[in-house]
């Protein structure tokens, strides 16, 4: 995990009607006789999530409203745990060559698209190999790296909670007092940084 970045506690209230929405960077050109070519200038895309928090109490409200000063909005980059989408389990991470000691983190987006994990909740990393928990070193950016290379043709897996990693996507944050002692956040909008 970067150490560099501080950790938003989620408050518990968070609502289920939160969106998560995958973005792209794509340039579409196309010809004279209308032939279409497209080139894609991200590796991997950009998330925005907006979440709703109800019934506050004045603690939890003095925090998120302390975190975002802190965040000084959009400014910070910060960690933030997702209620729903936020650990992998017996993940495939690789194969291995014989070779190779370092390995990407990856969370499997139903078998068509793996995402590097940047950053695990510390202490909840299992990393095994042909099923055998094996002990890894956990690097920046969510790369693993073994002692010695993995044989010619092991499977590699791993379990771990994770963090994304987000910054504000507005510079403002309103809340409303809708009842004595509970305060409700209608959008707490965040996107995603590498």
């Amino acid at each position: 995990m970067n150490m560099s970045y501080p950790v938003f506690i989620s408050p518990p209230s968070m609502a289920w009607n939160s969106t998560k929405t995958q973005k792209w960077n794509t340039e579409i050109q196309k010809s004279a006789s209308g032939r279409r070519k497209t080139l894609s200038r991200w590796s991997y895309p950009e998330y925005e999530l907006n979440c709703s928090y109800t019934c506050l109490n004045p603690a939890e409200i003095d925090y998120v409203a302390g975190f975002f000063a802190k965040m000084r909005g959009q400014a910070g980059t910060f960690l933030w745990k997702d209620d729903q989408d936020y650990k992998i389990e017996n993940s495939l991470i690789g194969i291995g060559d014989g070779f190779t000691t370092g390995f990407q983190l990856l969370r499997d987006l139903g078998g068509q698209f793996y995402e590097p994990i940047l950053d695990v909740v510390p202490g909840t990393l299992k990393v095994y190999v042909d099923d055998v928990e094996t002990n890894v070193t956990l690097d920046e950016d969510g790369l693993i790296e073994f002692l010695s290379a993995p044989a010619a043709g092991s499977i590699i897996t791993a379990s771990c909670e994770y963090y994304w990693r987000v910054a504000f996507a507005d510079d403002s944050l309103t809340w409303e007092h809708f009842w004595y002692n509970f305060y409700r956040l209608k959008s707490v909008k965040l996107v995603t940084v590498k």
